[in-house]
């Protein structure tokens, strides 16, 4: 199989991420929505790092 021109510019765009410093990573992802940041993550991942009072009084909000 032929090696195509979208498969190249597919690794260049990676290598070109794999080599970013975390600063300029870091940038890269501020430009993104929070939904695309999101994107892929399971419920516990999401979570993960807040505190559980933080997680309790974001929930109690939706309390009727």
């Amino acid at each position: 199989m032929a090696y195509t021109m979208e498969e190249f510019i597919r690794e260049a765009h990676q290598q070109f991420l794999h080599g970013l410093t975390p600063d300029e990573r870091r940038a890269f992802l501020e430009q993104l929505s929070p939904e695309e940041r999101l994107r892929g993550l399971g419920p516990e991942e999401r979570l993960r790092g807040l505190d559980p009072d933080q997680i309790k009084a974001y929930l109690k909000k939706f309390e009727h």
